[in-house]
């Protein structure tokens, strides 16, 4: 078609053009919304945002000086894929390169509870210090079901500053703005848990943001074409495979309870810059299994097994219509589905996952799908944990290959 004509032709045809252009409209806001798709722009007027309620005084942290006052904290870039969280980007300070993220905005109704209570005059109480550790500690046990130690409760009481605030004033500011970060999964779990290096470290916090170091996502190709590749390719994806059997070997073993990881993607893995040790990067979808149990459980009367089901944590639904507890998969069956063998329809890998190769024996592929779905259940998704012995099996047929193809590349 001519472009000049186009005018006259979009004049003629005025509804059809409406029509694609607001669906072009809708797709464009879709995509930003599900964080598919982002604009550093967005990232910058998160910046402005913080800054400006750290200007009133609202808004503090160790992270808000080079935030906003120093510029100490530069080459702002947005990150897509982050749904739940209304900003993620990325930026450096220093020689340090970093993750900013905060939540969706909340209503009160959502929270778990109000952390002050306002009078008739609209002044604020706050808790006192013995009731702000009750709070934290019944949060802590509601949202991970971790019993504090002291020197645990002492570090979620306080925000990461060069000092104790003792003032009242600065007291009840440093509360705001904890408050809304400890109902964060990664944010409690990244103190709790600072001293394990599979998750990103926290780094410090300006309001309600907070900043993790920066993980390198795990890519991997999704194509047809992947199931050809060079020897050293292969050797790279074996030795990838044996560090997230380790990270989930940790997973189980480490922790007070199992922790599930209930939202499993490749990129859901990540290397820091110059490490070797492979992180999860996904915290709010990690869970211990009493919490998963918890969630599910709640969960209104159900008609399919899939309606008791959080993400890929899966439990069923039971004759009477409700969904039972505990999970009944673990994080070795959703990584052999999800990762290692990749997209399947009626049985048949349509997108190859991690280790589908034409490098793949018969024998690891046979294990692959034997630890997909250990009860082989056709009619559902699987629903049964891979068991020790089949764990085993795999995790040495792995390591052994990698040495192997390592050795003769």
């Amino acid at each position: 078609m001519n472009v000049r004509r186009l005018p006259g032709f979009m004049y003629h045809y005025k509804t059809a053009t409406i029509l694609v252009f607001s669906m072009v409209l809708l797709i464009v806001y879709l995509l930003l919304h599900w964080g598919i798709m982002c604009t550093n722009l967005e990232a910058w007027r998160h910046v402005s945002n913080v800054c400006s309620t750290h200007r009133k005084g609202d808004a503090i942290g160790i992270l808000c000086d080079p935030l906003c006052a120093e510029r100490g904290i530069h080459s702002l870039a947005c990150e897509t894929l982050h749904a739940g969280k209304e900003a993620v980007f990325s930026a450096h300070w220093e020689a340090t390169r970093l993750v900013f993220k905060a939540s969706r905005t909340k209503t009160t109704a959502e929270q778990f509870e109000s952390l002050y209570w306002t009078d008739a005059s609209g002044m604020k109480h706050f808790p006192s210090e013995e009731d702000f550790g009750n709070m934290i500690r019944d949060l802590v046990v509601s949202k991970l079901n971790v019993t504090l130690a002291r020197h645990q409760l002492e570090r979620l009481t306080r925000l990461r500053t060069h000092r104790v605030e003792t003032e009242p004033t600065r007291r009840q500011l440093e509360m705001e703005n904890l408050w809304p970060l400890l109902q964060e999964n990664e944010y409690l779990i990244s103190i709790l848990y600072e001293d394990r290096d599979i998750f990103p470290q926290l780094i410090g916090t300006c309001g309600t943001f907070y900043a993790v170091e920066y993980v390198r996502p795990i890519e991997t190709p999704t194509t047809v074409l992947a199931l050809s590749d060079s020897k050293p390719e292969w050797a790279k994806r074996l030795k990838l495979a044996v560090m997230i059997l380790d990270l989930l070997e940790e997973l189980d073993t480490n922790f007070p309870e199992p922790i599930h990881l209930c939202d499993v993607k490749i990129n859901h893995f990540g290397l820091p810059l110059g490490g070797q040790k492979l992180k999860f990067l996904d915290l709010d979808a990690a869970f211990p299994k009493t919490i998963i149990s918890r969630i599910t459980s709640d969960k209104k009367a159900c008609k399919r097994h899939e309606d008791c089901d959080y993400f890929d944590c899966r439990t069923v639904c039971s004759k009477n219509k409700r969904c039972e507890s505990p999970v009944l998969n673990n994080n070795l069956q959703i990584v052999c589905e999800k990762i290692f063998l990749g997209w399947t329809l009626s049985g048949t890998i349509i997108i190859p996952g991690l280790l589908m190769s034409e490098h793949t024996t018969s024998t690891l592929a046979v294990l692959l799908r034997q630890c997909a779905n250990p009860a082989g259940d056709i009619e559902h998704l699987p629903r049964a944990a891979v068991p020790d012995s089949l764990k085993t099996r795999l995790y040495n047929m792995l390591h052994e290959m990698e040495q192997e193809i390592a050795a003769s590349v």
